[in-house]
Formats: C-alpha cells, structure tokens, sequence
C-alpha cells in the first residue's frame, strides 16, 4: 500500500490546528467550570456546530456511508434514527435540563431524587456508555489510517498504529484544552468533516470517476438512475469462513459463493481451499439472506431476494424497529452530548442550540446515504476495469471492510487531495467525538466521585488535576478497546461495524438514562428506587444482550442455541425490549415505594417552573449568540 504523502499532511495540519487551540484554551481551564463546562458561556451556534461535531462520530462520518454501500435501505436507517434523535431532546430534555442546573447527568440524578446511591449508578451508566461509543471511534481511527497511511510505526501493524495516535493525540488536547479548547477544536473539526461530506458528493456529482484513468470514460453520479441500476441484482455480503466451513455439507457454503462471485475472484478462493488448512481462513462474496421476509417466504414456499432498494439485508422486523427505536431514543442518553446543554448560559439558548443541531446534521445525514450509494457505482465500475485503488482490500469487487468507502471513493475522486480531506474529516470526526466522551468520563470520575465522596475539600487545583488524570485514564483504556477489536474477531464477525457498535452505545444510553430522564422531568411520582430499578433494567439488559449477541456472533453461543440464550443472543438490537421494560419497572417500583423526596415540589418548581425564565429574560441571557458571552 502507498504513503498518502498529501493526505497525511492535510491530516497533520488538523492535528496542529487542534494542539494549537488546546495550548491556546489552557489559561481557560483554572477552576471545575471552566475545566468541564467552558464556564457556561457557549452560544447557541457555536455550541451547535461544537454539538453536531460531538455527534457526528466516526459512525456518521465514515459508518453511515459504509452501511448505506453495504446494505442499501437496511443502512440509510442509520441515517434516519441519528438524524431524529434531536427531536428527542428539543421536546423533552433539553431545556428542562439545562434550568436544572448543575454540570453532568449524575448531578442531575443526586439533584433530583437526593440520594448518593442514584448518583452512583449514573457514573456506571455514563461510564459504560461512553466505553461503548469509545471503541468505534478507536477502530475507526485504525481502519482510516490503514487506508491513508498504509504503514506502521514503531513496529506495529497499520490498524495499531492508527489507534496508538489518535489515543495519544486525543488524551493530551483534551487534558491540556478543557471543555473550552474541546469546544472550539469541536467546532473546526465539525465544519472540516462536513465540507468533506459535501465535497465527496459534489465531486462524485459533477465531477465524476474516470473509469479507465485515462480521459477515455468519465461516469457520474446520478441519484435515481443509480438507485436504479444498483436495484436490479441481488445485494452480496463479504464474509469470511475456515475452509472446513467451506467444504461441509458437501461444499454448500462454496456453491453459494460460485454462484455470487465473478470467476476469477472464485478461482482464487477454489486455490485457496484445495492448498489451505481447515482451520485457514477465506474471505467469500455470498448473496444476502431476507431475514425481514424469511417466515413469510417459508410458509408461503416463495423467495424473495434482498435487493438494494428493499429492507431484510441485515434485519428482521424486530431489529429493524429496535434499531431506529435504540438511534432516536439513544441520542437522548448520550452523557457526552447531554453534557454539553450545560455549557449554555440558559434554558432557551439551549433550545436554539438544538434548533441549529437540527438543520446540521438533517443536512449531513441526507448526503451520507448518496456517498454510500455512489461508492457501489464507482466502485462496480472500477473493478471491472481494472482500477481500484491497492488501498483497500476488495473480493469480487466488494469491499472487504465498508468502513473504508469513504477515503477509497474519495481518492478515486479526487485523488491525494480529495482523500486527504476526507481522511482529516474521519480522524476530525473520531476527535470531536471522543474529546466530548473523555470529558464525561472525566467529569463522571473527577467530579461525581472525588469532588463528592473522596476529597470534598478538595482545592480547584486538586479538582482539575483529577479531571485531567480521568482524561489520561481513559484515553489509554480506549486505546486498549481500539486494539481488543479486531484481536477477538468483531471485525471479521459484523459488516458495517462502527455503525453497528455506535448503535450499540445508542442503546446503553437509551436504556439507562431516557426512561430515568423522562419519568424524572415529567413525572413527579418517579422515587429514587424507580428509578434505580429503570437504570439497570435498561442499561444492564442493554449491556448483557449486547454482549450475548457479541459471543453468538464470534460462535462462544451456538447460532442454533434455544430457549432464553437463544432468544437474547438473537437480538441484534435490544432496545424494543429493554426500553419499554425500563419504564415499566419505574412506574412499577416507584408506585411500590412511594417514597418521594421531601422537596419534590421545590425540585419541580426549579426544573419546570417560570421563575428562572423571567430571571433569564431580565438579564438577557435568553438572547446569546456569539461564540462565546462576555464575562
């Protein structure tokens, strides 16, 4: 694989622009509120665009495309739920949240129910849900760097390479800048990532690919014609087996992938099999199962193929509605993003804030789809002439791994150039998002457990030195994560995987925080007991299903298991099931117990009371815009 000589310094200079502003923000980082909140005096637009940076991880920048070129309807799903996730948030939690006051969700958790132990489970909520959305990013920031860099360093392998840096880079900027250098380094790397986004459909619009790399044949992306032409064969999967899987049952597994795959791509599977071991392993093209329609076509003795302009490629109906229900209930439970309304100086910026999220990332999320249904074209394109890039790795003319679309189609666009603004816009995207988890984490550790339990008297000084020791700590633990990934297999068992994965931290937060949230805002009758049992209902079911699902994916629980294993380990998304469950065992406990706090009505009257609007709109801080308000 080649040296990106161009890209990589496109991607050097973001990563100077990023230290820079951290060094920058230092003297901004002196006390607890400066350290986790920018000292509450973010703007409504810039807290936006530091929002949508926040959000847009490396699952919007490079897995939305990704599961769109893999599954076609199944992934632009992706780009629904993450796009509705906002309307969450404006209707119900956003304001309410920020008249509350405080610095972090487990504030609001001891705030509103009183006790110790409910701030406690929500740092284990918090911490495992930022976890969760930490290891995309940190694969991400490997398979971005395979692509670019092509290389390791100091002895490691591409992929380790990529999440050594982005761990090494991410955890100095954020323990040296604060939320302040993290809010304005969100900002930039927001507006980078999504001039990327346009860029690549502009280029794969009005530009075009050159087919043969000679001037002799240019295609370009035409959006129905394209959907329509993709919609006419059956969509294939790249999977990969040992050759004893291969070969059982009288060669099934290798029919199938004769039948799906272009003759000399089956021919060097076919050597493969006859040379190698049977524990080696293949990498296959296969066609797609209709998992959406499998029980109908069974019982009516039909088939029904799985084409691009159809749903079933990766989802039955239980998981199709689980996904969408974990990506729009599961903004809502993001603390990295909930965290952020704390840093606008009153309850109705915070609401302009998501106003302006809104339009962002509505825009971001309908050109992702149109990248990830360009990238089959071109590359379809590419492969029978001959002319795919050697960055990538391809069977049949598939990507061996979708999460590299974006870079591939982008150097096949636009060349050095292009890529290297695209692969700055992934890592841009990996450090906003991971910037905004560090500091939750760091917030739940540093300021919920030793502001609280162990120093309380605890100078700023000692405060902010513990937050930024919390940083380091978890950066070298994602680091970790990010190497984990692909040792234990995840990467070879799951297509589309940073979606997949981000889904999955979706559904932690949509469990663990959303139904405490919403019964704690809008039902004064939730107890603390309530809402304990919601938490770990939601987030602890959430966390063992997943991981059920992870060991019947890597083969630990059989695919043909029974009963309750069986059924739990089946579901791809938990969500449907462990979200309604949540609620219900809050409504349930919290009748049960009855044990209100004593100042419910004062705690009531501060989080839906008019008394802090009119004080909002007496001193002005109902009208703030700028970037930053004047101290």
């Amino acid at each position: 694989m080649g040296l990106n000589t161009l890209a990589i310094v496109l991607v050097v200079i973001l990563i100077s622009m990023t230290i820079a502003l951290s060094v920058f923000s230092r003297r901004f980082t002196r006390t607890t509120a400066d350290f986790y909140l920018a000292g509450r005096k973010v703007g409504s637009f810039a807290n936006a665009s530091a929002i949508s940076g926040d959000y847009l991880s490396a699952a919007s920048f490079l897995g939305v495309a990704a599961a769109v070129y893999a599954s076609g309807l199944d992934g632009v799903w992706y780009a629904a739920g993450f796009a509705g996730g906002f309307i969450v948030v404006v209707l119900f939690i956003a304001s309410p949240l920020r008249r509350f006051g405080e610095y972090t969700v487990p504030d609001f958790a001891f705030g509103r129910f009183n006790t110790n132990r409910m701030r406690l489970v929500s740092v284990v909520g918090v911490l495992a849900t930022s976890l969760f959305y930490m290891a995309p990013q940190m694969y991400g920031a490997g398979t971005t760097w395979k692509v670019l860099v092509g290389r390791g360093i100091f002895g490691l392998d591409p992929y380790q390479s990529g999440v050594v840096v982005v761990a090494l880079i991410i955890m100095i900027y954020v323990a040296v800048g604060g939320m302040k250098g993290t809010t304005l380094n969100q900002i930039i790397q927001f507006w980078w990532l999504a001039f990327a986004m346009i860029l690549v459909v502009i280029f794969a619009t009005f530009v075009g690919f050159d087919v043969n790399g000679d001037g002799s044949m240019r295609i370009r992306f035409n959006y129905p014609e394209t959907l329509a032409s993709q919609s006419e064969e059956p969509l294939r999967d790249v999977k990969t087996y040992t050759v004893a899987e291969l070969t059982a049952n009288d060669g099934a597994l290798l029919a199938e992938a004769e039948a799906a795959m272009r003759p000399e791509a089956f021919a060097e599977v076919e050597e493969a099999v006859e040379t190698g071991a049977a524990t080696d392993s293949v990498t296959v093209a296969v066609f797609a199962k209709n998992k959406l329609h499998t029980l109908k076509n069974e019982l009516l003795g039909t088939e029904d193929g799985v084409f691009f302009n159809k749903p079933g490629h990766r989802y039955n109906g239980f998981d199709q509605f689980s996904m969408v229900l974990a990506l729009v209930l599961g903004t809502a439970g993001l603390p990295h993003i909930l965290n952020r309304y704390y840093t606008n100086p009153s309850g109705s910026a915070a609401r302009r804030s998501t106003f302006w999220v809104l339009v962002f990332i509505g825009v971001f999320y309908i050109l992702a789809p149109m990248a990830g249904l360009a990238g089959r074209e071109f590359i379809k394109a590419a492969t029978e002439a001959g002319t795919v890039p050697q960055t990538a790795d391809f069977v049949s003319g598939l990507l061996v791994k979708s999460d590299a679309l974006m870079p591939t189609i982008a150097q096949m666009l636009g060349g050095e150039i292009l890529m290297g603004i695209v692969a700055a816009g992934a890592f841009a995207a990996m450090f906003s998002t991971l910037a905004g988890l560090l500091i939750a984490s760091a917030s739940a550790v540093g300021h919920d457990v030793y502001e609280k339990y162990i120093n309380k008297d605890a100078t700023e000084k000692q405060k902010v030195f513990v937050g930024k020791a919390s940083v380091v700590f978890f950066a070298l633990l994602a680091l970790t994560i990010g190497l984990i990934i692909p040792a234990v297999g995840l990467d070879k068992a799951y297509p589309a995987l940073i979606a997949m994965m981000v889904t999955w931290a979706f559904a932690v937060g949509a469990g663990a925080f959303v139904p405490m949230l919403l019964t704690g805002i809008w039902w004064k009758g939730t107890t603390e007991r309530g809402a304990i049992a919601g938490m770990i209902v939601g987030g602890g079911g959430s966390v063992l299903i997943i991981f059920m699902n992870m060991f019947r994916a890597l083969g630990t629980i059989p695919a043909d298991a029974g009963g309750i294993v069986g059924f739990l380990s089946g579901l791809t998304f938990p969500s449907l099931f462990t979200f309604p469950l949540a609620v219900l065992a809050i409504v349930i406990v919290s009748k049960i117990d009855g044990q209100l706090p004593k100042n419910v009505d004062e705690i009531w009257m501060r989080i839906h009371g008019t008394a802090h609007e009119r004080y909002e709109r007496q001193h002005g801080l109902d009208k703030v815009s700028g970037l930053f308000q004047k101290s």
